[in-house]
């Protein structure tokens, strides 16, 4: 699989959305966990409000390997929703806005993601992630990536 194709990590069977220029670098999982893990860009996470507005969310996140995203959340609309709902999305994005080249001032990948529940039948999962990550508290989100996609 080379760089721009989109990568499903659990679900064969759904179907590539994938309407991305690809004018802008795109980042695989290793490359996005690094630059996530180094504070290079920033994240936003949206979700759906219950009466279907959207709602985004800009969040430091960490990944503990190349298929989760771990984020804290406060009892806020974000949590909220993916709690609801059991999906977010994420856009992230590492800026070089002095590059000459205009496909070269962004670098990142957006994903979508599902919630690893701690019970039921993803509690094995996040037991696993869980052990990865030494800051676990009741404010950890686990985010699966179901699907990574180019930023452009």
């Amino acid at each position: 699989m080379n760089a721009h194709q989109g990568t499903n990590t659990h679900d064969e069977t759904s179907v590539n959305h994938d309407t991305s220029t690809h004018k802008f670098t795109d980042m695989d999982a290793a490359t996005l966990r690094s630059s996530i893990n180094n504070f290079e860009g920033v994240c936003t996470l949206a979700t759906v409000n219950p009466d279907g507005s959207p709602n985004a969310a800009i969040f430091v996140p960490t990944m503990p390997d190349d298929s989760h995203i771990i984020v804290m959340l406060a009892q806020n609309h974000t949590r909220t929703n993916i709690e609801r709902t059991g999906n977010a999305y994420m856009v992230y994005d590492v800026a070089h806005p002095t590059a000459e080249e205009k496909a070269d001032r962004h670098a990142g990948a957006r994903a979508r993601l599902s919630l690893v529940r701690p019970e039921g039948k993803t509690a094995e999962e996040y037991q696993a992630v869980a052990e990865k990550f030494p800051r676990m508290n009741p404010a950890v989100i686990i985010l699966r990536i179901e699907q990574l996609l180019p930023i452009g």
